[in-house]
C-alpha cells in the first residue's frame, strides 16, 4: 500500500505522459500550418507517439518492480 504522504506516482506519470501527446499535437499541427508536408509530420508524430507509449509503459513496469522491492 502506497504511503499517503507520497504523490501518487502514477498520476504524475500520467500527466507527464499527456503532457508528452500535447507537446507531439503541436508540433505536428505547426508541421502542417507551415506547410510541410503532411506525410512527413505524420511518421514524425507518430514515431514520436509510440516512443511515449513505450516509455509510459515501461515506467509502469518499472513502478511495478519498485514495489516488489
Amino acid at each position: 500500500m502506497p504511503d499517503p504522504g507520497l504523490p501518487n506516482d502514477v498520476e504524475i506519470l500520467a500527466g507527464a505522459y499527456a503532457e508528452r501527446v500535447r507537446d507531439l499535437f503541436k508540433v505536428f499541427a505547426e508541421a502542417v500550418a507551415v506547410g510541410e508536408p503532411e506525410r512527413e509530420a505524420i511518421v514524425r508524430f507518430r514515431r514520436g507517439l509510440i516512443a511515449a507509449r513505450r516509455v509510459y509503459a515501461a515506467a509502469l513496469e518499472a513502478m511495478k518492480d519498485a514495489d516488489k522491492g
